[in-house]
């Protein structure tokens, strides 16, 4: 079987979004393309790729603001493609999960790769 894979998003966590929103507009030269209140925002870099932020505290109280960044790869199977990777012995943060705080469908899981470097698979309906 073959699973598509391609690097989708990266978020970095923030303390307040919209200081954050205004210096990341002036670096990216463009304005935000989406925003979920004070929970996410993000940018669409082009072709598909956007660079996110998001608010730490409704993910968890584990998140550290600054030096944090989590590379997202878009998939279109979820489980197939956990299956594959966790034959790399690798540490599971967690295990394909819907989320239940967006409004669409979000499905994804966290591991860290075989360096140690926290990365999240994600699949959901592209527009």
């Amino acid at each position: 079987m073959i699973v598509k894979v391609k690097l989708d998003h990266i978020y970095v966590s923030v303390k307040n979004m919209d200081r954050a929103i205004k210096f990341y507009e002036d670096l990216l030269g463009k304005k935000i393309t989406n925003r979920e209140e004070n929970t996410w925002a993000d940018f669409d870099i082009g072709k598909g790729f956007y660079f996110g932020l998001i608010n730490p505290k409704i993910v968890g109280k584990k998140r550290i603001v600054g030096n944090n960044s989590i590379p997202v790869f878009w998939t279109d199977k979820i489980d197939p493609l956990f299956e594959t990777v966790k034959k790399h012995n690798i540490k599971i943060k967690f295990k394909p999960t819907t989320l239940t705080f967006t409004d669409y469908f979000y499905r994804c899981f966290q591991i860290y790769d075989t360096e140690g470097n926290l990365i999240e698979v994600a699949q959901y309906d592209k527009k």
